[in-house]
C-alpha cells in the first residue's frame, strides 16, 4: 500500500513538473520570438493614452497687453516600424493608382474607399512587400521634403535612416498653417506611419522688453527664469487625455473610446509693468550706456506708495524667443548685481539724525576742511562748515560720517537694517541677492558705510529705500505682480501693498526731499538730473570698485536715485552704470547716471501725462 501511494506521489509531481516546464519553455519563446509573430498572435483593442497638453496661462502688463502668450505648435513623429509594413503602407501606394480610375472623381466618398480598396488589394497580390514598402517610402519623401524644408530629398531620407523599429521626430515646433498643410497632404494621400502631436509653444509678443522680469520657459515648458518660474503654480495648467482604441500595429481602431478628460489652462498673471514704459526705460538705458562706453547697468522706476515696479530694464539682456545668449546675458542687474553704492546710501545716517531730533536740514556740521584724520576719511572738496542740507548738496563725505557717529552705531545699522538693506526685499523675482552688511562693530566700516562703502546693495534695495523717502517713511515691500485672473478675466486674486517697516515719520522724510532737492539745483552735483517743469530730489553716488583685494582708481560703479517730485512724489527712479569708460565726461554719478535719469524722466512724465508743477526751462546741462 505504501508503494501505491508513493506511485501516485510520483506521479502528481511528474505532471506539475513537466507543466511547469513546458510554461517556462513557452515564456522564453514568447521573450525570444520576432515582432511578427507576437502581432499575429496578440488580441487587438488595447487602451492608449494620449495626452491633451493644458495651455500656460497668458502674462500681461498693467494695462492687460499681451506680455506672453502661447502659438499651436506640431511634432511630426514618424512610426518606422508601421513604415516597413507593406500591409500598412499599401493604402499610401494604392491612392496614385485609384485617383486614375475612371469612376474615381464621379464617385463619393465611400466609393473611393472601395476603388481604393480594391487597388489595395491587387497591389498587395502581385508586388513583393519590399517594393510596397520602397514605393510609400519615395512617395513619402516626395510629398514631405518640399513641405519640411529639404531641398535635397537624401538627406530627408538620411534624417528617417533605418525602418523596422522605433521612432524618429520629423520636425518639432511646426506653426499651425504649416502642419496643418502636411496633415491635410498626408491624409489625402493615405500616406502612413506619421503621428501629428499638438502642443504649444510660448511666445513673446515683444521679446526684448523686461525680459528679466518676463522670464522664459524650457523646451518642456517649465519655467525656469523671471515671472514664468516665480509664478508657475499659477501659471501651469493641468493636462487632460483621451483614451484611445488601437491595434498591435499602434493604429487606430476606429473612432475614439470616448473617454475624454478636458486639460485646464493656466491662470493669467498680470505683471505691475507697464509696457510703455519699459520700452522707455530700454531705450534710455541703450542709450546711456553706448555714451558711458559701458555693458552694465540699470535702470529701475517705482510707484514709492504701493510698491509696485512700473519698469525694470537690465544690460546686458536677451531675446525672449531666440534665448541665444541667455548664459551672458540672463542676469538680472536690477536684483541680482550687487555693488558699493557710495553717495546714495548717505540718505540712511542724515534720515536717522533727523528723525531722533538731533539735526535739521540748516544745522551746521563741520567737515575739517576736507580730510579727517583718525579715520583717514578725505572729501572732493575743502569744505568747513555745512549745513545737513548742503552736506547732502555736495556729498560730503566727512560731513555724512560726522552725523552717522553723533547718531551712534548701533542706531546707524539698525536704520540700516529699516530701510532693508543686508536682505532680500521679497520682490516675486527668483534669484534676489541680499546684498552684505560689513563687520558693524569695527570703527572704519562704520564710517565707510555711512558714505556707501563696506556694504554691499542691490539697484532694486536703493530704490524701495528711496520709495520710502517718497511715500512718508514707509517701507513697502517690491511688487512686480498685479493680480491673477482667470481666462474670462475674472480677478482671483489681487496682491495687495504691504508695508514692511515704518522707517521714519512723514515729516522727516518730508524734510528729506526737500534736502535732496539741493542736490539737483546749482550748486548741487546733480545739476544734470533737472527735469524741466519738475522739482526733483535725489543723490548721486560714486564708487570705486573693489576687485581683486583693492580699489581701482578708474573703474567706478556711478548711480543716481531719483524723486519726482518734491511735493507730490509720483515716482521713483534709480540708474545704476557699472564700469563707465568714456573720456568725454568724468566718471560720475553726477555726470553719466544723472544724464540718463533727466531724459528717462522727462519721457515718462510725458508718457504718463504728469502735470508739470514750475514753469518750462530746457535743462541744456543733462545734454552736455
Amino acid at each position: 500500500m505504501r508503494s501505491g501511494l508513493e506511485l501516485r506521489v510520483f506521479l502528481v509531481c511528474l505532471a506539475l513538473v513537466a507543466g511547469l516546464s513546458a510554461l517556462s519553455a513557452r515564456l522564453v519563446f514568447l521573450q525570444w520570438q520576432g515582432e511578427e509573430s507576437l502581432e499575429v498572435s496578440a488580441s487587438p483593442g488595447r487602451s492608449v493614452k494620449t495626452t491633451l497638453v493644458a495651455q500656460r496661462g497668458y502674462l500681461c502688463d498693467r494695462d492687460e497687453e499681451i506680455v506672453a502668450r502661447n502659438i499651436p505648435v506640431t511634432t511630426i513623429v514618424l512610426d518606422k516600424k508601421n513604415l516597413a509594413d507593406s500591409s500598412v503602407v499599401a493604402a499610401g501606394v494604392a491612392f496614385p493608382r485609384a485617383v486614375m480610375d475612371e469612376e474615381w472623381h464621379a464617385a463619393d466618398e465611400r466609393g473611393r474607399d472601395r476603388i481604393l480598396k480594391r487597388v489595395r488589394n491587387d497591389i498587395l497580390s502581385t508586388q513583393s512587400p519590399n517594393e510596397i514598402v520602397e514605393q510609400h517610402m519615395s512617395f513619402l519623401i516626395a510629398v514631405l521634403a518640399p513641405r519640411l524644408g529639404y531641398d535635397d530629398r537624401d538627406k530627408l531620407r538620411a534624417k528617417i535612416g533605418k525602418i523596422g523599429r522605433g521612432e524618429t521626430i520629423l520636425a518639432k515646433n511646426l506653426e499651425e498653417d504649416v502642419a496643418d498643410d502636411v496633415e491635410r497632404i498626408v491624409r489625402e494621400n493615405r500616406l502612413q506611419g506619421l503621428r501629428f502631436k499638438k502642443s504649444f509653444r510660448r511666445w513673446y509678443p515683444n521679446p526684448e522688453l523686461a525680459s528679466h522680469v518676463v522670464g522664459i520657459v524650457n523646451h518642456e515648458g517649465l519655467g525656469v527664469a523671471g515671472i514664468e518660474k516665480s509664478m508657475a503654480r499659477y501659471l501651469e495648467g493641468k493636462d487632460g487625455y483621451e483614451l484611445t482604441k488601437r491595434d498591435v500595429r499602434n493604429l487606430p481602431l476606429g473612432k475614439s473610446s470616448g473617454v475624454v478628460k478636458p486639460p485646464i489652462s493656466g491662470l493669467i498673471v498680470q505683471l505691475t509693468v507697464d509696457l510703455d514704459l519699459q520700452a522707455v526705460l530700454e531705450e534710455e538705458l541703450d542709450a546711456g550706456l553706448e555714451f558711458a562706453e559701458a555693458e552694465k547697468g540699470c535702470i529701475v522706476l517705482m510707484e514709492p506708495d504701493s510698491g509696485e515696479v512700473l519698469a525694470m530694464a537690465s544690460r546686458p539682456t536677451y531675446d525672449l524667443n531666440k534665448r541665444e545668449n541667455v548664459a551672458t546675458g540672463g542676469v538680472n542687474f536690477a536684483t541680482q548685481a550687487v555693488y558699493e553704492p557710495g553717495s546714495t546710501f548717505k540718505v540712511i545716517a542724515i534720515s536717522a539724525c533727523m528723525e531722533r531730533g538731533l539735526v535739521n536740514s540748516q544745522t551746521p556740521v563741520f567737515c575739517h576742511n576736507g580730510h579727517y584724520d583718525d579715520l583717514n576719511i578725505n572729501d572732493v572738496g575743502t569744505y568747513g562748515w555745512l549745513s545737513v542740507e548742503r552736506v547732502l548738496a555736495k556729498s560730503s563725505n566727512i560731513g555724512t560720517y560726522m552725523l552717522a557717529k553723533q547718531l551712534g552705531r548701533s542706531s546707524f545699522y539698525r536704520y540700516v537694517d529699516l530701510y532693508g538693506f543686508g536682505k532680500r526685499t521679497g520682490i516675486t523675482l527668483g534669484g534676489e541677492r541680499s546684498g552684505l552688511i560689513a563687520n558693524k562693530n569695527n570703527a572704519v566700516d562704520f564710517s565707510r558705510a555711512s558714505y556707501g562703502y563696506a556694504v554691499n546693495v542691490t539697484p532694486l534695495q536703493v530704490a524701495n529705500a528711496y520709495c520710502a523717502l517718497a511715500n512718508g517713511g514707509k517701507l513697502m515691500r517690491p511688487r512686480v505682480v498685479k493680480s491673477v485672473m482667470a481666462n474670462d478675466g475674472t480677478r482671483v486674486c489681487e496682491f495687495e501693498p504691504e508695508v514692511v517697516n515704518e522707517v521714519i515719520s512723514a515729516v522727516t522724510a518730508n524734510r528729506m526731499r526737500r534736502s535732496l532737492e539741493a542736490v539737483v539745483k546749482p550748486g548741487g552735483t546733480a545739476t544734470r538730473a533737472a527735469v524741466p517743469g519738475y522739482r526733483i530730489a535725489g543723490k548721486t553716488g560714486t564708487a570705486r570698485k573693489f576687485q581683486d583685494g583693492r580699489y581701482h582708481m578708474d573703474k567706478h560703479v556711478v548711480s543716481f536715485a531719483g524723486i519726482l517730485s518734491t511735493e507730490r512724489p509720483e515716482l521713483v527712479c534709480v540708474v545704476v552704470v557699472d564700469e563707465p569708460k568714456t573720456e568725454e565726461v568724468p566718471h560720475g554719478g553726477g555726470t553719466i547716471a544723472a544724464p540718463i535719469f533727466s531724459k528717462t524722466m522727462g519721457r515718462i512724465a510725458a508718457t504718463m501725462g504728469l502735470k508739470p508743477v514750475e514753469p518750462l526751462v530746457e535743462n541744456t546741462l543733462a545734454s552736455e
